[in-house]
């Protein structure tokens, strides 16, 4: 038993409970590949849960320098402006997950506006460090995917 545990090792512990439990003592072949997706789920769910916060979080912040300096390099539009005061007047503190959440949206529309001005001004330096933003959000998509298999196939 765990005196303190984390959602992470609580979904973890279920995914452990589910593997050595139930799925040995189930034959209908239909049930184990729910039983399958359900592993992947709760793993999926446990790295989530484990991160979420932190790398929405550093990340917003990654992204929100990137559009203020684009628009310090290479000027600023309507939109980036429009999308950093919208983000400047959200809740930016708060380290509940709907809030980090928002923020994160908020955030991620900076960059969107951001890159659609490197894009327009042919900035080399600026497209790379988009780009390197866009890789940090797919390494954490991949961390959360995990091992992610399309069970009852193959």
């Amino acid at each position: 038993m765990l005196s303190k545990p984390t959602t992470p090792q609580i979904l973890l512990d279920c995914r452990r409970e589910l593997l050595e439990t139930i799925d040995p003592a189930v034959t209908d072949p239909t049930v184990k590949v729910a039983i399958q997706m359900l592993e992947n789920v709760l793993r999926n769910c446990a790295e989530r849960a484990a991160h979420e916060i932190a790398w929405m979080r550093s990340e917003s912040d990654a992204m929100v320098a990137y559009a203020r300096d684009v628009a310090s390099t290479v000027g600023s539009t309507a939109a980036i402006d429009a999308a950093l005061a919208e983000y400047d007047k959200g809740d930016n503190e708060s380290l509940e997950l709907d809030a980090v959440s928002d923020a994160y949206g908020r955030a991620g529309e900076c960059l969107s506006t951001a890159l659609e001005r490197v894009f327009a001004t042919g900035h080399t330096e600026l497209h790379l460090r988009g780009r390197a933003i866009l890789d940090v959000r797919l390494a954490h998509e991949d961390a959360i995917k995990g091992e992610w298999a399309f069970v009852g196939r193959g």
